[in-house]
């Protein structure tokens, strides 16, 4: 069982951290706030409160609701949402967005929780050893330096530059033109998001004994590798628009590569995390990451509890016959399939000898794909996925469930696979099946880690021309992950390379929230984000003995291509908000 968790309930915060007899207390919606500045188990449930509005999680966000029904990755060209009623499905994948559509699964205006930091910031700098001793207060403040930071930086990442604010405003004192702020350039976003992360690196904590889930200080170091490797790509691939609001010059490029560079070496060099590797056989090794919570690769993560304080992931995204309700919203595509290597030869399906046989499409793969994905005959949950659509006996085809189709087979019913795959990480597995109910996953988020480092520095290293230094950051990534042939992509360099890296990226963190963001930044999202999605789909061939064979074959499964416009690189600020501020401009092409 878990213990020492953040996020339970404001309630069950302070019982649990507080040493004094809480019922003998004033009930919360009395309790003053010098009372809360003055106590620091009180303190601390304030900020455990924040943590809990960051939007970071990407295993319980699911499009604000049941009446969204999205995983961002199904924005992406990994997967497709398997439901057609969705906004991912029929309005965000196909580019029909703008102004008046500007929604999750992409928006996020975050200046409530920068009031509630600054405000937090401003009551703990003044307080005395009374209340905290220098460390705590220090621990404190870089806590809240970091959450700032990664506000900024998801704002930042979203629509480019934004308001940067960095006191408590207050209605009836702050003055109007700082009450309603212009935008600040993206470029000084980025700066304030590094500035805060460096401050509180020098702050926090080395790790939180016995609160796992609080950031320490290299989950500050791991936000600063990412953050300044975005800004990177965005002054090296993107446009200066508005005179600075959106795009950072390119000039500035190696400059940040070269923080990202460094701030993901410090980690690998000194922050004492190891790549996970306890299980001999590769795939189930790399499945095992996501569900079995050490902290051997994980530098931060969202604690969840399963029952108490649980998510859906599972029941949003187990195969269809083993689903309570909802189930496999995400059908992963063949273009991610197409990502993984041929294990005996260390080249792309696609690529001239690669040993690619289109009979056995999902054989002798980089493991790490049977680590993401459940494909045909896949063991699961103690038996076997059945992923075909039909079964050919005596040259007639039978499509009836129970006889013809699969029980996880497309069209056996409009919720399962579009595309003839499911997606295994992040689901918990067993002997038999778990039928996990609503809020009752408890599988941790994680939203920094190890194996992220070792990517962030490799492409920063090959942006900035050390391909030797690219591959030696890139060779762990895929030992751990079993693969057999050049290891550090040897026979790459220049731009071959860092499209191998960059692919590298797109199957490691894949289902994890990267991918969406990756391709905006690179600028690349036109191409990759604006295609026919394609599906494998499986017949299923029983002989008179009742033997098995299968074969496979391309399908189409959405009626119309993908598509992501230029204007799409930025989010739009949306009528409402420049409605109330008009100081905020819109971005381009909206």
């Amino acid at each position: 069982m878990k213990r020492n968790l953040l996020f339970l309930t404001l309630l069950v915060s302070v019982i649990s951290s507080c040493k004094k007899e809480f019922l003998n207390q004033p009930p919360l919606d009395r309790i003053t706030e010098s009372d809360v500045w003055s106590d620091r188990d009180l303190m601390d449930t304030y900020i455990f409160k924040i943590y809990d509005n960051m939007p970071w999680d990407y295993l319980k966000d699911f499009g604000g609701g049941a009446g969204w029904g999205a995983h961002r990755d199904a924005l992406t060209d990994l997967a497709m949402s398997t439901y057609s009623w969705t906004p991912a499905y029929n309005t965000i994948r196909p580019g029909n967005w703008g102004t008046s559509t500007n929604y999750w699964p992409l928006d996020w205006w975050g200046y409530y929780n920068i009031w509630k930091i600054n405000y937090s910031i401003e009551n703990i700098e003044p307080l005395g050893e009374d209340v905290l001793t220098k460390t705590e207060r220090e621990n404190r403040l870089g806590e809240l330096y970091f959450l700032r930071a990664y506000c900024y930086f998801a704002m930042a990442k979203r629509y480019g530059g934004v308001p940067i604010i960095l006191e408590a405003q207050d209605p009836d004192n702050t003055p109007e033109d700082e009450y309603f702020p212009s935008r600040d350039s993206e470029e000084a976003v980025y700066n304030q998001v590094i500035k805060d992360v460096q401050l509180a690196f020098d702050i926090l904590p080395d790790r939180w004994s016995s609160q796992k889930g609080r950031a320490g200080k290299w989950a500050a170091k791991a936000l600063e590798s990412r953050a300044s490797l975005y800004a990177a790509t965005i002054a090296k691939y993107g446009t200066v628009q508005l005179n600075g609001v959106v795009g950072i010059p390119s000039g500035k490029a190696a400059e940040y590569f070269q923080i990202s560079l460094d701030a993901s070496n410090k980690i690998i060099n000194e922050g004492g995390y190891v790549l996970f590797n306890q299980y001999p056989d590769p795939a189930e090794n790399y499945s095992k990451l996501f569900t079995d919570e050490t902290e051997d690769e994980t530098i931060f993560m969202k604690v969840w509890l399963p029952y108490d304080k649980g998510h859906s992931y599972d029941l949003r995204n187990s195969p269809y016959s083993y689903r309570v309700d909802w189930g496999s919203s995400m059908s992963p595509t063949k273009g991610l399939m197409d990502s993984y290597e041929m294990l005996n030869s260390g080249l792309l399906p696609s690529e001239p000898n690669s040993g690619y046989d289109p009979n056995n499409p999902f054989d002798n793969r980089d493991p790490r794909f049977k680590g993401t994905l459940l494909t045909n005959n896949d063991i699961f949950q103690g038996s076997p996925i059945e992923t075909w659509y039909g079964t050919v006996r005596n040259g007639e085809i039978d499509y009836n469930a129970g006889t013809g189709v699969g029980k996880d087979g497309m069209g056996v019913h409009p919720d399962a696979t579009k595309t003839g795959v499911y997606v295994r990480k992040y689901l918990a597995d067993g002997s038999s099946p778990l039928l996990i109910q609503q809020y009752y996953s408890g599988q941790d988020c994680i939203l920094f880690r190890l194996g992220e480092i070792y990517l962030n520095a490799a492409e920063a290293a090959v942006e900035l021309g050390l391909d030797g230094d690219a591959r030696s950051y890139i060779e762990p990534i895929r030992t751990r992950a079993g693969l057999k042939q050049n290891l550090d992509l040897g026979t790459y360099s220049g731009t071959d390379l860092m499209n191998r890296i960059r692919n590298e990226r797109k199957i490691e963190l894949a289902f994890e929230d990267h991918r969406y963001w990756d391709v905006r930044r690179w600028r690349t999202a036109e191409v990759d984000l604006s295609v026919m999605t394609q599906g494998i789909t499986s017949l299923r061939y029983l002989d008179n003995f009742g033997n098995e064979t299968f074969t496979y074959e391309i399908i189409e499964p959405e009626p119309q291509k993908t598509n992501f416009f230029p204007r799409h690189y930025y989010i739009p600020i949306g009528q409402d908000r420049r409605n109330n501020n008009p100081k905020l401009i819109e971005n381009p092409g909206y």
